[in-house]
């Protein structure tokens, strides 16, 4: 036999080979779903509340004395369906309730996720397409996972609505390296990534023809008791009268020592030509940029492993690093109020966006119990301080805070979706 001749045979077997392997995986494999939920809300009882009825974006618990001072509800019930087509492709669809509420006032449900997952593209890496989860807080190894507390509250930038936990687009998320030697702690054991192009609607359909392009990279170590991340986004939103583009940066970290977690992160968002204002040396509309800053740190722990746990948080936010007392802002990409002597509250509505001009500290702290497996029930404070930028005000329209103290609920329901401690990092 000739060396061509050689070569084609063994093309031809090998392939044969594979061939056989692939029908044969193919012929294992058995489709399978599986549908699952969770759901957390309160009791909750307001003795104090802000006078000028501020937060803006995702804050709870804003609004002032016009929404009820104590009350049972419930913040979020999802139900999810999860179905493996083949070994390489999966789909997955989420229904929520998030205190959303239609004309009449009643609780309404929505899609909140839909995607078609392609696994192992090439490999240690997936392509997602459809309604996804954003890289910027909600995703794995991301700090609202690490935080694992979101029944009690949204992460700092969900918080204060700097980026939709979802939207619709294409995602290209996986490890880049992994470890062989899982053992050595002074190397990382994986870095992983998460890229996703979207329209930035997150579940309501698109309305311009921007996308938002993010993009985050994290490094888990010490045996993954240790992890470090880093996210970026940019987006256009505007190109007339001026340009409007927003970008944002942010890092974490997060430890995890059993018995304790502590983690911190830190973002930034600057919006290019984001104030509208005018002042006293120019009478023409002036456009500025506006830049939020924020820093959460947070810590939990175990008292009883796997009934009994402690959490605590604390939020530093700034809504406009570039405010100017001496400036009237007609509009903001944050702001929603502004102080007005002529108006009986003393301020004014300017424009309906994420925030006010004021800064904000965050304080949250309670007990997780849990009589059973995905059951909780937390007894927590909730407490928001708002401090206006204005340099003229004073008394509650200068400083005044928000306060509630509440008992939270959270149960998981699955047939077989793997829930790790006990739910407590769900």
């Amino acid at each position: 036999m000739n060396f061509k001749k050689l070569l084609s045979t063994i093309v031809i077997a090998g392939a044969s080979l594979t061939s056989a392997n692939l029908a044969h995986a193919q012929a294992d494999f058995k489709p399978s779903g599986n549908l699952w939920g969770y759901v957390f809300g309160d009791y909750y009882y307001k003795p104090h509340a802000d006078s000028v009825g501020r937060g803006g974006g995702n804050v709870q618990y804003k609004g002032g004395n016009s929404i009820p001072n104590n009350a049972f509800q419930i913040r979020r019930a999802y139900l999810g369906y999860d179905y493996n087509i083949t070994s390489k492709f999966s789909a997955y669809a989420v229904l929520a309730n998030e205190q959303n509420v239609d004309a009449g006032g009643n609780n309404t449900v929505y899609v909140k996720y839909a995607y078609l997952k392609w696994s192992n593209i090439f490999k240690n890496s997936n392509l997602l397409i459809g309604q996804i989860a954003t890289p910027s807080f909600a995703t794995s190894m991301n700090t609202e996972p690490l935080w694992g507390y979101r029944a009690i509250e949204r992460t700092i930038m969900d918080m204060h609505n700097n980026d939709g936990s979802s939207d619709l687009g294409i995602s290209l998320q996986g490890k880049a390296w992994q470890q062989k030697n899982a053992a050595d702690t002074l190397r990382p054991t994986f870095v992983g990534y998460n890229v996703l192009i979207g329209n930035n609607a997150s579940a309501k359909p698109e309305t311009d023809m921007f996308k938002k392009f993010r993009g985050s990279l994290f490094v888990s170590t010490m045996k993954q008791a240790l992890t470090l991340g880093v996210y970026a986004d940019f987006n256009r939103s505007q190109l007339l009268p001026v340009h409007v583009e927003t970008t944002t940066i942010k890092g974490y970290a997060h430890y995890n020592a059993k018995i304790v977690k502590v983690g911190v992160e830190y973002f930034q968002q600057t919006s290019m030509n984001g104030d509208v204002y005018t002042n006293s040396s120019a009478t023409n509309k002036q456009y500025a940029s506006t830049a939020q800053t924020g820093l959460s740190v947070f810590v939990t722990g175990n008292i009883i492993k796997e009934k009994l746990s402690f959490f605590a948080r604390m939020d530093m936010y700034n809504g406009d690093n570039n405010y100017n007392s001496a400036n009237t802002y007609s509009a903001s990409a944050i702001g929603v109020k502004v102080p007005d002597p002529t108006d009986p509250t003393g301020v004014k509505t300017i424009f309906s966006s994420a925030a006010t001009f004021d800064n904000q500290m965050f304080l949250s702290a309670g007990l997780d119990y849990s009589p059973m497996p995905r059951v909780h029930i937390m007894p927590n404070i909730w407490y928001n301080e708002y401090t206006n930028l204005n340099t003229n005000t004073s008394g509650k329209l200068k400083k005044d805070y928000d306060f509630v103290p509440r008992v939270t609920f959270y149960f998981l329901f699955n047939s077989s979706k793997t829930v790790s401690n006990n739910g407590m990092n769900n």
